[in-house]
């Protein structure tokens, strides 16, 4: 039996199909699992007994004629009995269009979207927790017959490495090294910048040492939080699964309701996530324990959360007080709640 499997971004979204394939190739060893998705996220599923096949949908794969050309490479390189769409947009829509009239079931996550918006909208919000993003991923692939006893609480440890020599990011270890990834997408994810800075202070002061986590275009703002010799900025430096291997040697990682709080939670990091406009209500919380690690203002104390999925809608308050409410303190009880174990 042959698989193929959909997923292209956003990289949060794809790095939580990383431990349901897991899971897939645990149960159904035999089966022949391909992951159609963006070249750069090759390195997340490295570790997987997979195929990775990249292809790049904005530049070879454009338009319909584009997705036409990779549905026949794809047909013809792997030749599937079955395709899961994990994505379910347009262009995957399109793909599969293609491969139904070939005579390929299909198979399509449900996003629940309807939900969602109850869960977001301005007034009576219907607040019942959703079903995490990776039980739908598992839904999906029961649908095509595929059964996975897949649980959001299990703490998922996948095994990166790198043959790039990362010494320079590693001291000696009796020293406690943190990850901090400070930014997100959206401004209503993005705890404000003086508050991380005061954050960062701290850490120093009680002897940490922190590396920062963020992508090539965030190297230079990274730069301006690197406010003495114990932080060290690592964007820009290594290629994503330099990143991954890294990540795994932190005693922990604080960041926002983004990508690198999923990728560190994927290497078995504890992860502290700081929560603002979204909730882990809507289905993207981290996984396993790390969900005990979350610090935010609750629900109660502001009724307007969560006003968006992703961050991305203007705060109806004006005063983004989901953010700017959370003081530096609660987030540190909540990084010496993860280093004492105690959560």
């Amino acid at each position: 039996m042959r698989i193929l499997v959909l997923r292209f971004s956003a990289l949060g979204d794809v790095a939580l199909t990383v431990p349901v394939l897991q899971k897939l190739k645990e149960q159904y060893p035999e089966v022949e699992v391909t992951l159609v998705s963006r070249p750069f996220m090759k390195a997340l599923f490295q570790p997987l007994p997979l195929h990775f096949h990249a292809a790049d949908v904005d530049k070879d794969y454009r338009g319909t004629a584009g997705l036409w050309k990779l549905f026949r490479q794809l047909k013809r390189q792997y030749r599937p009995d079955v395709v899961v769409d994990l994505h379910y947009v347009l262009r995957t829509r399109i793909l599969s269009t293609f491969f139904k009239a070939a005579g390929v079931k299909v198979f399509h996550v449900n996003k629940g979207r309807a939900a969602k918006k109850r869960l977001t909208r301005a007034e009576d919000k219907i607040r019942t927790p959703l079903p995490h993003t990776t039980q739908r991923y598992a839904e999906a692939f029961g649908l095509a017959g595929f059964h996975l006893p897949f649980e959001p609480s299990e703490n998922p440890r996948i095994n990166y490495r790198s043959d790039t020599d990362l010494s320079a990011f590693i001291p000696q270890k009796d020293k406690v090294v943190i990850g901090v990834a400070p930014f997100a997408q959206h401004k209503g994810k993005m705890w404000p910048i003086p508050k991380m800075k005061s954050l960062l202070q701290e850490l120093g002061e009680k002897g940490y040492r922190v590396l920062l986590f963020g992508g090539p275009d965030e190297r230079e703002q990274l730069e301006e939080l690197r406010q003495s010799e114990f932080i060290q900025n690592t964007a820009g430096t290594l290629k994503l699964g330099d990143e991954l291997a890294l990540m795994k040697h932190l005693k922990l990682m604080i960041a926002m309701d983004s990508s690198n709080m999923h990728m560190a939670t994927l290497t078995g990091v504890p992860v502290v996530s700081i929560w603002g406009a979204a909730h882990s209500h809507a289905g993207f919380g981290p996984l396993g324990d790390n969900i005990r690690l979350k610090a935010e203002i609750p629900l109660e104390t502001l009724t307007c959360r969560p006003c968006s999925i992703y961050g991305n809608k203007p705060c109806l308050r004006k005063d983004y007080a989901c953010l700017n409410w959370l003081e530096v303190k609660q987030v540190l009880q909540k990084v010496e709640d993860a280093l004492s174990g105690q959560y």
